[in-house]
């Protein structure tokens, strides 16, 4: 939801997954991104102006900063003129995207030392991407945040205790559980998925990395990379993983800033999503 207003907690507030959006008098639109944004686990601050964002830059250094050059007042281009002066800012990835069709446009963002350029209509799917490419260690397929029982064949559960795939792509999971793994081990997995009611995904993973009781801010647990894993199997982590994502996000017809409409079916989960992925939606 927007926020409304920088308040005075939010000072020095943490860095971690925080985006500043910026958009325009399209607010439908903005909110959609906001929400694919939020369920990828970033905390959105929604910014109608540049004007607005600069404020909330008084408060916070953001992970990013997203916003549209086609502004009110400000352009995102001042905007990000004006981020790339301070100090505290200067150094905060920056994209801009724009319908402005100006073959030089890109190039003058670019000078100004924007991260990324990005074009109406832009997928979500590539904004994620854009946003990812620009930190440090970028992860390259979305990363959803879940809860699903997982079996790991080849141990028995203490205490009847069920493990738990807290986070999955399309090339991995983290598995929450109670027993480590040595390091590098091979095992197979088998889970189900709500997209594919009776299918058996079954898998073979390494252990890449896991943590148990030296922080306990961490949920203990491992990460697990997808060593052997079907094409049919690998299609329906992927579905499922876009269908969380984008379940009740707006069609095609909310990024032309139309009112969206969304069948009973899609809210109730009972059918696949009638359209691809909607565009970028600020």
């Amino acid at each position: 939801m927007e926020s409304a207003g920088p308040q005075p907690a939010q000072r020095d507030a943490p860095r971690q997954k925080q985006v500043i959006l910026v958009g325009d008098a399209r607010p439908l639109r903005q909110f959609y991104t906001s929400i694919f944004l939020q369920r990828l686990n970033y905390q959105v601050i929604m910014a109608k102006t540049a004007e607005d964002a600069i404020l909330f830059l008084g408060l916070t250094v953001p992970l990013v900063i997203i916003a549209n050059y086609d502004l009110p007042q400000m352009t995102g281009l001042e905007l990000l003129l004006q981020v790339r002066r301070e100090n505290r800012t200067r150094g905060v990835p920056f994209i801009i995207y724009t319908s402005n069709r100006s073959p030089d446009l890109r190039q003058i963002c670019e000078q100004a030392g924007c991260s990324a350029f990005l074009r109406h209509p832009c997928s979500l799917e590539d904004l994620y991407a854009t946003v990812e490419a620009s930190q440090k260690r970028p992860r390259r397929f979305l990363r959803l945040e879940t809860a699903l029982d997982v079996v790991m064949d080849g141990r028995s559960l203490d205490g009847g205790t069920a493990d738990l795939i807290t986070a999955i792509s399309e090339r991995g999971m983290f598995v929450n559980t109670q027993v480590p793994l040595t390091l590098g081990m091979i095992l197979p997995f088998t889970f189900y998925l709500p997209n594919a009611p009776g299918w058996a995904i079954r898998v073979e993973g390494q252990v890449l990395f896991s943590h148990f009781g030296e922080n306990k801010r961490k949920i203990p647990g491992m990460a697990v990379k997808f060593l052997k894993i079907g094409d049919r199997e690998q299609e329906f982590i992927r579905e499922f993983i876009k269908r969380e994502l984008m379940g009740e996000i707006a069609p095609e017809q909310a990024a032309m800033g139309v009112a969206a409409t969304v069948s009973p079916a899609i809210l109730q989960g009972t059918t696949e999503l009638p359209f691809s992925p909607p565009e970028l939606a600020v």
